[in-house]
């Protein structure tokens, strides 16, 4: 991820530098007021990159999940461009606004500069000012509201959609205000062809088309109350779905207005003969906790999906190298997902040892000794209200060449175990988990 932020600021500064830079230098400017133009162009234009590469993560394209791991890695990007697109925004802004007012206050002095009669007004210049101006302090604003995770996700949803609007505004802001020599030049034809890509995902956003292609109608076979505010939902897909792999996710729309789908882990292996599958989901907020009363056998919900790389290496051939399983609480769903694959598969399979963190010995799922025996995976249950939490030490010990460690569970668990288990030996890149978090 860090590569990639990195090339989104390298590339428009370099393209900068070789076809903008020079004509800004061969004007010789001796002071702040002179560089002043230049710089609100360039912040601009970085601001308009970041914006278009947002919105066109945003749409969820096959091949850029695929390039990057899985749904949740690219979310976790679009985040992150998202705050930084927020920073350059306001940088923009306050390198235009500040200098001017702090001018007028008499606390700097403003440039001497001839002023003549004042010409007809240019509309769409003037318009695009206007825009720009507004959009940048509602982009700030809806950059601020979708980080403070105590507003429910269904106000966030909505709130995230007016992004949207807002980068089609800043679009037009940017590519009105921007001088004509700056079309003259691969600059201005890669920034263009940028802002025609986010245009498309914007629009599907707005009308509320984007994954219509990976939505499916599934009904609801059992509901069932399990421990720890567990609701284990069986679904049966009525029609196109592709099946998915141990470890993915979806998208489920479960009827209640004004929430659209929330991300759960699916909690099942998938058989075309049997035909359903499994959602685990625990209570965490007001929308889980209203499911029990909400949900019934027979009601149709939608599932959009699937998503995720969490594959246990499957895709690179290599799950016949040890593995090491870590799950935290609700963290266990697509690891049972991966015991029921299994637990049906033939032939020779990795070694494996699940090290598994609940609070107390009576925890969710059920049978879950027996499963792992019948999947060949060793299961160490940690009771941490008895035993305190998982000691890395143990894993460690656990540890062979060539083993490679899945982990589910709380962000801030897993960033300091992959720190922690990396400095013991274990390669950076054999360390895999799920960012699910979406906000």
């Amino acid at each position: 991820m860090k590569r990639a932020l990195l090339l989104l600021a390298l590339i428009p500064l370099g393209l900068w530098g070789i076809f903008a830079l020079p004509d800004v230098l061969a004007a010789n400017p001796a002071n702040f007021w002179e560089w002043r133009r230049p710089l609100i162009m360039l912040s601009g234009l970085l601001a308009l990159w970041w914006m278009s590469t947002g919105m066109l993560l945003a749409a969820r394209p096959r091949w850029l999940e695929q390039h990057f791991g899985g749904l949740d890695k690219l979310y976790r990007l679009h985040k992150n461009i998202g705050i930084g697109a927020g920073l350059l925004v306001f940088t923009h802004w306050m390198i235009e606004w500040l200098p001017k007012n702090l001018a007028k206050a008499g606390w700097i002095t403003a440039p001497a500069r001839p002023r003549g009669p004042r010409g007809e007004p240019e509309m769409w210049i003037d318009l695009a000012k206007d825009v720009g101006e507004w959009a940048g302090y509602i982009l700030l604003g809806l950059v601020v509201i979708a980080l403070i995770k105590r507003i429910p996700y269904r106000y966030f949803r909505w709130v995230h959609k007016a992004f949207g609007a807002v980068f089609l505004a800043g679009v037009f802001h940017g590519l009105i205000l921007m001088p004509a020599n700056f079309w003259q030049s691969p600059l201005g034809w890669l920034t263009a062809a940028l802002a025609a890509a986010g245009v498309v995902p914007a629009l599907l956003s707005l009308s509320n088309r984007i994954g219509n292609q990976r939505k499916h109608l599934a009904i609801i076979e059992s509901i069932s109350n399990k421990e720890d505010q567990i609701l284990e939902i069986v679904c049966r897909p009525q029609s196109g779905w592709p099946g998915h792999k141990a470890g993915q996710f979806l998208f489920a729309d479960l009827g209640k207005a004004g929430e659209g789908g929330h991300p759960f882990t699916i909690a099942s292996a998938w058989h075309a003969e049997q035909g359903t599958l499994t959602l685990a989901i625990k209570s965490l907020g007001d929308f889980t906790a209203s499911l029990p009363e909400n949900l019934q056998i027979g009601q149709s919900v939608t599932l959009e999906g699937p998503y995720g790389g969490f594959d246990f290496g499957t895709k690179n051939a290599v799950d016949r190298a040890p593995q090491i399983w870590i799950a935290g609480g609700i963290g266990i769903t697509p690891f049972l997902a991966k015991l029921d694959e299994r637990a049906n598969q033939t032939g020779a399979v990795s070694e494996t040892d699940l090290f598994y963190c609940t609070r107390s010995a009576t925890a969710f799922p059920d049978q879950l000794a027996e499963r792992c025996a019948a999947a060949g995976v060793r299961l160490h249950h940690r009771h941490t209200d008895e035993q305190g939490p998982l000691n890395p030490a143990d894993v460690n010990a656990y540890l062979k060449p060539g083993s490679s460690v899945w982990f589910c569970g709380p962000a801030a668990w897993g960033k300091a175990l992959a720190e922690t288990l990396s400095h013991g030996g274990l390669p950076r890149g054999a360390f895999h988990r799920e960012y699910f978090e979406f906000r």
